[in-house]
């Protein structure tokens, strides 16, 4: 084999080296984060999914924070359901009534499910006193 030729073939194999280096490390860098696999390995609330609740508020338990509510299907999710929930933010519940026509976002995460950012879209209305 001739100088040039082994020389050729050398750089053939270290531009080889080279661009099998390069690819590995841009499929290093595109996979996921560190941080997203351990957010995701301790189940953090951006892991959550969030589906849109309507429904009707049927009771409010304060002492355990949470009511029930009969809630509207979700597509893909549940079907129409009373089902109780719990609510994150306790001091919502003060401003609820039965029969008040709610919307708020359930978030389903490895701790279960509760409620956030409730909403009243109609407020009940109030029995007239009896005389």
């Amino acid at each position: 084999m001739s100088p040039s030729l082994a020389l050729k073939r050398a750089m053939q194999t270290t531009m080889l080296s080279v661009i099998a280096l390069v690819c590995l490390g841009t499929l290093t860098a595109c996979g996921p984060s560190r941080s997203a696999k351990q957010a995701a390995a301790k189940g953090d609330d951006n892991a959550a999914k969030r589906y849109i609740l309507t429904g009707r508020v049927v009771s409010i338990d304060k002492p355990t924070q949470s009511m029930n509510v009969d809630g509207d299907a979700i597509p893909g999710f549940m079907a129409a359901m009373t089902m109780p929930y719990q609510v994150k933010d306790a001091s919502v519940l003060g401003k609820l009534s039965p029969g008040d026509q709610i919307k708020a976002e359930i978030v389903v995460g490895n701790e279960g499910a509760y409620l956030e950012n409730i909403a009243v879209t109609q407020k009940t209305s109030s029995p007239k006193p009896t005389e």
